[in-house]
């Protein structure tokens, strides 16, 4: 594979009215954290040198969230579909090719992003992430030939009853080479909704020769927006599970799956955290401590070998090794040192 330059963009201009909110929908929370601010830490995993997050509804909203994450803001003042979106950003863009992510999936991975980005390297500048749903309603259908070469991807209110049984459904993710991004702009609005989209780049790259490929993502769960308060709790407790999988692999003992902790939480080899117990903000718990149950704690520090015993509520607050808080505690801000 050659050397990765990777430009980010992530689209995140739209209102998101099926979430029923005066929020913007990628401003609502997956275990603590807003939705968006997951996918940026994403692609800075992928070690991308520019990420730019494509504002419009709420766009100061948007900009507060994400103040402290060294993101490049572009402004889509109007909706006018993705190939607009993704064009707004295009004089900040720096050399290299074009990821473009979506505020609204916070559970894509790294790992796939990596994968979409070695089949990119053997595609001929463009390539769609696609997956394979059995209820593919809401989504644009894509239609693959030999080879992983996209014949079409065609949006539902454009399709036939004949297109819309196809359950290969495109997520939006994409990559193109920087060169190519000319191509973009000479994608018109020739649809029912009369916006640019950028899946019609796979017909105007057709006409200049170039074949657009599909990656096929085996898992939808991940790769999919969220559009209801429904999908969000369900995305919610996708990556609740996936934190506590990573803390057990890593030698933490988890007694059952009423735990909840944030991303931000670090925990120490053989601690074991008790039913009920919420862990959130930036805590971090020694080796060989106990927590629980029902237990609170909130930017925290917990010393190797502590106990904190059951319904304890801790915020700000430092517990020293191998120190012991009393069940029905609730401290703030203080220091709690063995002997109490």
């Amino acid at each position: 594979m050659r050397e990765l330059r990777l430009n980010c963009v992530i689209l995140a201009a739209g209102k998101g009215t099926r979430m029923l909110s005066r929020m913007p929908k990628i401003a609502h929370a997956i275990l603590g954290k807003p939705m968006v601010r997951h996918v940026v830490k994403t692609a800075r995993g992928l070690g991308a040198q520019k990420i730019i997050v494509v504002t419009g509804h709420e766009r100061q909203v948007v900009e507060e969230i994400l103040r402290n994450d060294e993101v490049t803001f572009s402004l889509q003042a109007e909706q006018k579909g993705t190939a607009h979106a993704l064009l707004t950003a295009e004089n900040q863009l720096d050399d290299g090719d074009i990821l473009i992510l979506y505020g609204d999936v916070p559970l894509i991975e790294a790992g796939t992003l990596f994968d979409l980005i070695e089949f990119f390297a053997r595609s001929e500048g463009i390539c769609f992430m696609t997956t394979e749903v059995n209820r593919p309603e809401g989504y644009g259908r894509v239609i693959v030939g030999g080879s992983d070469e996209i014949l079409d991807i065609i949006e539902e209110s454009d399709a036939t009853e004949e297109i819309r049984k196809v359950r290969v459904i495109n997520t939006g993710i994409c990559m193109i080479r920087r060169d190519l991004l000319s191509l973009v702009k000479l994608v018109t609005p020739n649809n029912r909704k009369g916006e640019y989209y950028l899946t019609d780049i796979c017909k105007v790259a057709r006409e200049k020769g170039i074949r657009v490929k599909a990656y096929l993502h085996a898992n939808p769960t991940e790769v999919l927006g969220i559009n209801t308060r429904k999908e969000l709790q369900d995305a919610s407790e996708i990556m609740r599970n996936r934190i506590l999988d990573r803390h057990m692999e890593s030698g933490v003992t988890i007694i059952d799956r009423t735990v909840y902790v944030e991303d931000e939480v670090t925990i120490g080899r053989d601690t074991t955290i008790m039913p009920y117990t919420y862990i959130t903000g930036k805590t971090e718990i020694g080796e060989e401590a106990t927590i629980g149950p029902h237990v609170t704690i909130t930017s925290s520090v917990i010393g190797k070998g502590a106990v904190i015993e059951s319904f304890v509520a801790l915020q700000d607050a430092r517990v020293e090794e191998c120190a012991r808080v009393e069940s029905f505690s609730r401290i703030v801000g203080e220091t709690i040192r063995d002997g109490g």
